[in-house]
């Protein structure tokens, strides 16, 4: 009896050691599919998304529409326009209209290119606005230089005080610029894309190519970065009429505030403008409405480069579904590996759960046998 009752818990400790090891088992399981599931999470090669978009494209955009499209483009003055169909075209393999392509080298040719890209320019450099690659190039230019970003933190800032509404979006966007400038500088260019996408996007809210939904995102990002409550506070004594005094103190705020955040998203924007151009950013820039679009849209621009922007004039937020079709996949991946993890963890636990049973059941026999002997033994005991 002694060596059987020092044998149960011995017997005890072998089943919880091996629970143990059959939970430990288990998480492993679990752990490696969530591996499995971030080392392969975008299968799926750069040619392969590039020739899902090209199919797109070519499904959305025949060749009756893209010489409509080129038609209307050239009627409204907007030959720069009717050169993004053109190069659609091109793109998707689609032959079109050579009468449609005389048209237009007549139109970016000669007097009439000329007096377009005068009259635009002057407009950009006026206002900070711009209609076409020539007024949005002056109007960067202005922001590249940060005359920009004075210009409009003088406007808002003056407004602050005077109590009148200020554009909180365009307020922070210019400090931002002012401390992305200093940025540029200091790291010899490194931060020029993001410097690039905060002037793209002023440029697009003024001009009205950020959709609502992306313009609440943006004004959330830059009103954490910026602490444009701080600011408030430390212009609230300077006359409205001291923009001189109303800039420094905007350059020292800038200097001081943490503008990782903002240049992590509109980094995205100069990258688009790298792969195509800033006119054609701001033409790609309407269909955003979220940060992950704008990941999208990047990654589609660095697969089609200048066609990019045709792309959605034709076929609008069907380029981001057919990127972000590879999250999809992604998805289905984890699904799957859920699926078979969770297989893997109920046979643990019914494996389990058997062994406890089974456990269970031996003790109940070897308890049944001894009792049903140990009257045979007494009297031996007894003698």
């Amino acid at each position: 009896m002694p060596d059987e009752a020092m044998a149960e818990p011995s017997r005890a400790r072998r089943v919880r050691t091996a629970r143990v090891l059959m939970m430990a088992g288990s998480l492993f399981a679990v752990t490696a599919a969530f591996v499995l599931l971030a080392d392969n999470a975008d299968e799926r090669s750069d040619e392969a998304v590039r020739a899902d978009l090209v199919a797109m494209i070519r499904e959305n955009a025949p060749r009756e529409r893209l010489e409509a499209e080129i038609a209307a483009a050239l009627d409204r003055d907007a030959p720069e326009q009717a050169e993004e169909y053109f190069e659609v075209g091109d793109l998707v393999g689609v032959p079109l209209d050579p009468s449609l392509r005389s048209r237009w080298a007549e139109e970016t040719s000669g007097w009439r290119a000329m007096s377009r890209t005068a009259r635009r320019a002057a407009a950009g450099v006026a206002t900070g606005e711009g209609e076409d690659a020539v007024g949005i190039a002056a109007a960067l230019a202005s922001d590249l230089t940060v005359v920009g970003d004075v210009r409009d933190l003088a406007v808002q800032a003056s407004r602050m005080i005077r109590g009148e509404a200020v554009d909180e979006l365009t307020l922070g966007l210019s400090m931002a610029g002012v401390a992305l400038t200093a940025g540029t500088v200091a790291t010899a260019g490194g931060a020029l894309p993001a410097k690039t996408g905060v002037s793209l996007a002023k440029l697009a809210r003024k001009t009205g190519r950020l959709s609502v939904a992306f313009q609440a995102e943006l004004g959330r990002v830059v009103a954490r970065s910026m602490d444009l409550p701080a600011f408030r506070h430390s212009v609230r004594d300077i006359p409205w009429y001291r923009l001189d005094d109303l800039v420094a103190v905007a350059r020292r705020h800038a200097t001081r505030v943490d503008v990782s955040e903002t240049r992590a998203l509109l980094a995205s924007f100069g990258a688009i403008s790298q792969a195509t151009s800033p006119t054609r950013t701001l033409a790609v820039l309407r269909y955003m409405d979220d940060a992950k679009d704008v990941q999208k849209a990047e990654r589609a621009a660095k697969l089609l480069g200048k066609p990019v922007s045709g792309a959605f004039r034709l076929t609008g937020k069907k380029v981001l579904a057919t990127v972000g079709r590879v999250g999809a996949l992604s998805g289905m991946a984890l699904g799957a590996l859920l699926t078979l993890a969770g297989g893997v963890l109920s046979f643990m636990v019914g494996a389990l759960m058997a062994l406890a049973t089974l456990w269970r059941l031996g003790k109940v026999a070897r308890w049944t046998v001894r009792n049903a002997f140990r009257p045979l033994r007494w009297p031996a005991r007894g003698a």
